[in-house]
């Protein structure tokens, strides 16, 4: 691969066809020409005509397939990114002038397995952020402040999905993205970051590294509704597991605080819809746990047939699975 490019941008995208020209009009005009873009497009239509109106050659990947599986789309991204440095960006952000400038500059430091961007949203106060960025808390919860300005590169426990980027060989060694956090993919951000973690790699927010995220209207539902919660407690149960084990007591603090927060709703209607969706939520996550994670931590290597071969493609030689 001595002819790879330093930097390949990877976006994921699924029915959002303005929403992925717009981004990609941002990174022709945001990147050097050596920047290798790659577009994973789970949409029934093939929207080649997108990537083909630029002047910059895109790498465009017809995948209807994995419609409904963000992390796959990511993993088929990995099948053809060559860039040492692997950087996805959601389809629905532009670009802060000098992003990558500040990514590279980030990933000067050898030390740095992982980089989360800045995710400007447009929210009054957003820069400042009165809880460590980033991090796992001992209840289990996590913070953000991804969107905030630090004095300079934080080191972090996670990052956001919608702008982070990680050095080839971590994501080689851990056989990429772990495939199967289903619905909104709420964590699968959190689990590749902490899986970094685990194998002593270091990450950090590096907040010159920014983009402007300007929310397209999701495809099936909306954020934050009923079926937002109940995969969103669904997948967290199962990311504490794996990190921790079944046993963890970060997991069981978790539950503790999801239970605590009924009785802060404001009117007994609101305490009784968020009590079912705790308990739906909690129940199905336990039965998911059960099924994907053990009584001791995952390793954080993937062992399966896909992981071994997304480990042989990012290390140079390909088995053959499909994606």
């Amino acid at each position: 691969m001595s002819d790879a490019p330093m930097l390949s941008v990877c976006i994921v995208t699924y029915e959002r066809p303005e929403f992925l020209e717009r981004c990609l009009r941002s990174l022709d005009a945001g990147l050097s020409g050596d920047v290798e873009v790659v577009v994973v497009d789970a949409s029934a239509a093939d929207r080649r005509d997108i990537a083909d109106a630029f002047a910059r050659p895109i790498v465009y990947v017809h995948a209807p397939e994995l419609a409904g599986w963000m992390t796959r789309s990511r993993n088929a991204a990995l099948r053809v990114a060559r860039g040492a440095i692997v950087s996805f960006l959601d389809d629905d952000v532009v670009l802060r002038p000098g992003w990558q400038a500040a990514l590279l500059d980030a990933f000067a430091d050898p030390a740095v397995s992982a980089v989360s961007g800045r995710t400007c949203n447009g929210q009054p106060g957003e820069e400042t952020y009165d809880k460590p960025i980033g991090r796992l808390l001992p209840d289990g919860t996590l913070t953000d402040g991804f969107a905030s300005i630090p004095d300079g590169v934080v080191v972090v426990d996670h990052g956001i999905g919608a702008n982070m980027s990680f050095r080839r060989s971590i994501l080689a060694e851990l056989g990429g993205f772990r495939d199967d956090y289903p619905g909104t993919a709420l964590r699968e951000d959190t689990d590749i970051f902490l899986r970094v973690r685990a194998v002593g790699g270091r990450a950090i927010f590096a907040p010159d590294a920014a983009v402007d995220h300007l929310p397209a209207p999701h495809v099936r539902g909306a954020r934050f509704d009923t079926r937002y919660k109940l995969y969103g407690r669904r997948n967290h149960m199962v990311l504490l597991a794996r990190d921790g084990g079944i046993r963890s007591p970060l997991l069981r603090r978790w539950v503790v605080v999801q239970f605590r927060a009924v009785g802060r709703a404001g009117g007994l209607g609101a305490r009784l819809r968020r009590f079912g969706v705790t308990v739906v939520g909690v129940g199905w996550g336990a039965l998911a746990m059960l099924r994907s994670a053990r009584w001791t931590p995952l390793d954080p290597r993937r062992g399966d047939a896909r992981g071994r071969d997304l480990r042989a493609i990012l290390g140079g030689r390909a088995e053959g699975v499909s994606p």
